[in-house]
């Protein structure tokens, strides 16, 4: 039963995302078995632990299993405002550049340049 993505329901949508996560996963613990690099088959593997984590969350989203889903007054990103920028954040232009790493980190600790 396919519908309209504009009418469906949160939890359609979540099932929807839940079984293209589930589709990728499977596709990743099948890359295992189909290339010989170690690096690749760790890669595939944690990427299909990643995708399954997914999966269940998305899961629990839909059952409300999870008491963070079954709480009223849930926040979600629609309802948050972005955050302000703050004098932690440092404004660098032409007139005033940085230092040079070499006025701020000794010669000891910068990697040096072979001969």
């Amino acid at each position: 039963m396919q519908h309209n993505e504009a009418q469906m329901a949160p939890q359609q949508h979540a099932q929807r995302i839940a079984q293209m996560l589930q589709e990728a996963q499977y596709e990743c613990r099948a890359d295992i078995e189909r290339v010989d690099d170690p690096k690749a088959q760790a890669l595939f593997e944690t990427l299909a632990e990643v995708l399954g984590g997914g999966v269940k969350a998305l899961n629990d989203y839909r059952g409300r299993t999870e008491r963070v889903w079954q709480e009223t007054g849930y926040t979600t990103r629609a309802g948050t405002r972005p955050p302000t920028v703050t004098d932690m954040a440092v404004d660098v232009n032409a007139s005033e550049p940085p230092p040079r790493l070499s006025e701020v980190m000794p010669q000891s600790e910068r990697q040096q340049k072979p001969s």
